[in-house]
Formats: C-alpha cells, sequence, structure tokens
C-alpha cells in the first residue's frame, strides 16, 4: 500500500487517505462470458476497487463482493494504480451518486474503533468524536451518507463477506 500519511486514531494501524479514481472498465464477469462494461471507482492508495457497477442493457447493477475482489485482481495485475488516467479513469474527490462503497479491513476496524468512542462518549466529547469520524470519512473520500448506504447493503446482502466480516458487527 502506498502511505502518503495516517487517516488513522491508531497510529500502529496507519490508514493511507484515499486516491479515487472513476470511469469505465471492461471486465469479465465469468471466465466464458462477454468482457461487460462496468463503471468503478478505484481507490490507487490501496489500491482496490472501492465501488462498481456492470451495466448490461442499460442497466447498471451493483458488483458482489467477489466480483469487486476479481476486479481488483485485474486492475491491480494490470498496474492501472500506478497510471490511473492513462486507463481512462478520471480523479474525484467524493465517492459518485451512483456508488455503493466498501471498505476494506483496516477502514472498517477504525469505523469500529470510533464506534467504541461513540458508545463511551460523554455529552461533552461527542461532538468532537462525530467530527473525528466525519474527518476521517472524508479522507477516505465518502461521507456519513456513503457509510449508511454501504450499512444498508451490507445488511440486506445475502451474508457475509468472502472474509466473514461486515461493515460493522
Amino acid at each position: 500500500m502506498i502511505r502518503f500519511s495516517n487517516v488513522s486514531t491508531d497510529s500502529d494501524q496507519p490508514i493511507a487517505p484515499a486516491r479515487l479514481y472513476e470511469g469505465h472498465w471492461r471486465h469479465r464477469l465469468h471466465p466464458y462470458g462477454d468482457e461487460l462494461l462496468c463503471r468503478v471507482v478505484f481507490d490507487i492508495a490501496e489500491p482496490r476497487v472501492v465501488a462498481a457497477q456492470v451495466i448490461e442493457h442499460s442497466l447498471p447493477e451493483d458488483l458482489g463482493m467477489t466480483a469487486l475482489e476479481d476486479l481488483t485482481t485485474r486492475l491491480v495485475e494490470s498496474e492501472v494504480h500506478r497510471q490511473p488516467a492513462a486507463w481512462g479513469l478520471a480523479p474525484c474527490d467524493t465517492m459518485p451518486t451512483w456508488a455503493t462503497p466498501t471498505f476494506s479491513e483496516s477502514q472498517i476496524d477504525e469505523l469500529q474503533r470510533l464506534e467504541g468512542y461513540l458508545i463511551e462518549a460523554s455529552e461533552e466529547t461527542i461532538d468532537d468524536i462525530l467530527e473525528l469520524r466525519d474527518e476521517f470519512l472524508r479522507a477516505i473520500g465518502m461521507t456519513p451518507h456513503d457509510a449508511c448506504k454501504a450499512l444498508r447493503e451490507a445488511k440486506n446482502a445475502h451474508g457475509p463477506r468472502k472474509n466473514g466480516r461486515y461493515l460493522v458487527s
């Protein structure tokens, strides 16, 4: 992972701020299937696909976790994170409105740590902790709305993510 600075509240678990790029990519969802047009949000700091939709018959549909991991592998193998503009991706400061974001394990750990701070917060400190959470979300290119959108998607999923963890416990 490329380390630009640490946006984590735990200095022993550094998290790089997001460097998001969005664009289109042709991807084969099945070994013998045709390549389909996908719109993607790619974090070159991680590097990983944060959100993606396949566009088939002019209808967009979010990719599942396995497909996102496969797409991430394909983009990393192609070294898209080294020169995203050369691959047709454009920088973006925040998640596009169409995107349902996903979080990396380290980002989930940080959100859970912040959730613990919120649980134990007093009336005097809760605003500071909420601001800390919002700063973290902005640093990874997301808003509280994006986090809620991802949480709703995780709860509506048919099962746990491939590694067995949801967005929050």
